[in-house]
């Protein structure tokens, strides 16, 4: 969890991506969940961008009861593997667990600790397949899942398999003793093609839910899979909508499933709230405005006329009157999107940023 969240920016300038909400509840606590259904008692976490959130939010988890959590600061950047390094001191010489902090799974976990530790393999890493594989890093595995080649984000004829990374491992405390100390490595390009090398690399091959939260694009696609039951939930089925008891709804508000409404919440008269939308803490949607298919995260307002759609609005972001915010847009914390704007396309709009009414339409 040492990046820096760059691909989801400008979310992630002022909310580190292990806490961005779905179902407003943030991501950290999925991947907790995860690890203890696999059967773990405690984590490390490796922390460098904005790890003051991620403590607080860790000091008031009910979960700390029965499930140990430390953590091993990044004075700078280590990679991939330089960070499980840093760690090294608090993981006991066992074998042990590394999973992305950007990857939302139900695969099962139990399931590869298992079939890792009845080979003779130093690491074992879960794969999965994707209908692009042009976009990944693929990984050719053998008959017996030994992991016979990596290749890194092919060209459309160079395609052999649609296996592709899950940042989920399984590893050996050997492993450790091949990362070198103080400086940055990456596991993926350093330490697997060594492994692999030496013949001692196997993979596991899930066919559960998968994504990768790290663009604007799947984590809205995460957030509206959470809300569908995909995964995440103990119930199944698109008829959910949760309703916080404090939020405030006026009169004739259509709320369509599946839908989450945080504690304090403003819907005025006539407003549409739905299609897989969540809104944080505090949010404001006002007369005859429209919110579709996004999130909102706490304190973001939607002005009177205003329709947002399949778009995520940072904290006390403001889409004032009559604006349009389309096409998977992203509002930094703070921004104002003044009367009459249209936003589309995946535009994204840095924190604090004022954009005057009328002054912008793409």
């Amino acid at each position: 969890m040492g990046g820096q969240g760059t691909r989801l920016r400008p979310i992630t300038y002022d909310i580190p991506k292990a806490l961005v909400p779905l179902r407003n509840r943030p991501f950290m606590g999925y991947m907790l969940d995860f690890l203890r259904r696999g059967g773990l008692d405690g984590a490390v976490l490796s922390l460098g961008y904005l790890p003051d959130p991620i403590q607080a939010y860790l000091e008031g988890w009910d979960g700390l009861r029965e499930f140990s959590v430390d953590y091993a600061i990044e004075e700078r950047a280590l990679g991939t593997a330089g960070g499980i390094k840093n760690a090294e001191e608090y993981l006991g010489g066992e074998t042990f667990v590394v999973v992305n902090g950007d990857v939302l799974t139900g695969t099962d976990l139990a399931e590869a600790i298992r079939i890792h530790k009845a080979s003779d393999a130093l690491a074992t890493i879960t794969l999965t397949s994707v209908e692009d594989p042009t976009a990944y890093g693929l990984v050719e595995v053998d008959h017996d899942m030994t992991v016979r080649r990596f290749l890194e984000k092919p060209a459309a004829d160079e395609v052999t398999t649609n296996l592709v990374n899950a940042g989920i491992y399984v590893l050996e405390p050997e492993v450790l003793a091949m990362i070198p100390a103080g400086r940055e490595v990456s596991i993926e390009r350093e330490i697997f093609p060594e492994l692999q090398a030496q013949g001692r690399m196997r993979a596991h091959v899930s066919s559960s839910y998968w994504r990768d939260i790290g663009t604007p694009r799947s984590y809205l696609a995460a957030s509206h899979d959470v809300l569908s039951g995909a995964v995440g939930m103990d119930r199944e089925g698109f008829d959910y909508v949760q309703v916080a008891p404090s939020a405030n709804c006026g009169k004739n508000v259509k709320l369509l499933p599946p839908l989450s409404v945080d504690e304090g919440c403003e819907l005025d008269t006539l407003a549409t709230i739905g299609g897989r939308s969540s809104l944080g803490r505090g949010c404001r949607v006002g007369r005859n405005a429209v919110v579709e298919g996004s999130i909102m995260l706490d304190g973001a307002e939607v002005e009177a006329g205003a329709v947002v759609r399949g778009s995520i609005i940072g904290r006390n972001a403001r889409v004032e009157r009559g604006a349009i915010v389309r096409g998977l847009s992203v509002l930094g914390a703070g921004c104002i999107v003044g009367e009459g704007n249209v936003l589309d396309q995946g535009i994204r709009v840095n924190p604090g940023v004022v954009l005057p009414p009328r002054s912008l339409r793409f």
